[in-house]
């Protein structure tokens, strides 16, 4: 499952929204308050509700409540970008769960042993609902993924966009 993008009017703009940025923003859905999004929200001081406000690709009774002005939309975008250069070190306060859940199957009796211990450590571990830390925030790389996605807005307001959606699939 990913998110797209898509603006108001027929452009030529590469619209891929990031897939690393679209899995931090859907990790909500998974760990609730415990996801990094939510955990990024509360150490920000950041509203991100915007990017939960999404229309699914083949919903037949699409909604025109999910169209965001391109300028308000920018704007979250900018001041998340701002929040994260004037607060360098946020990420060291987002909580992650060291153990990466690791669902798998084998049917080898051995092996599938060895996956449902690992399964069972990872969810009787103290930070089990907190997501496993996939260095995206430390790195830097949601400050890069941002400014691709800013890059796609500025296309599209070329292009006459005055608003986009956000779309899951």
């Amino acid at each position: 499952m990913d998110y797209s993008i898509e603006a108001n009017v027929k452009t030529k703009c590469k619209d891929d929204f990031p897939p690393r940025l679209s899995f931090f923003f859907e990790q909500i859905g998974g760990f609730g308050d415990k996801s990094m999004v939510a955990q990024v929200e509360k150490i920000l001081k950041i509203d991100l509700s915007t990017f939960q406000e999404y229309d699914y690709m083949d919903n037949e009774e699409s909604s025109d409540k999910y169209w965001k002005n391109t300028t308000t939309f920018e704007a979250v975008i900018d001041k998340l970008i701002l929040k994260i250069n004037t607060n360098p070190k946020y990420y060291e306060k987002v909580k992650y769960n060291p153990i990466k859940s690791e669902y798998a199957f084998s049917s080898d009796t051995n092996e599938m042993k060895k996956i449902k211990a690992k399964e069972q450590e990872y969810e009787n571990h103290p930070m089990y609902g907190y997501p496993y830390d996939n260095k995206y925030l430390s790195s830097g790389a949601i400050v890069e993924d941002l400014e691709i996605l800013k890059n796609i807005l500025k296309c599209y307001k070329k292009n006459g966009a005055t608003k986009i959606k956000l779309s899951y699939d």
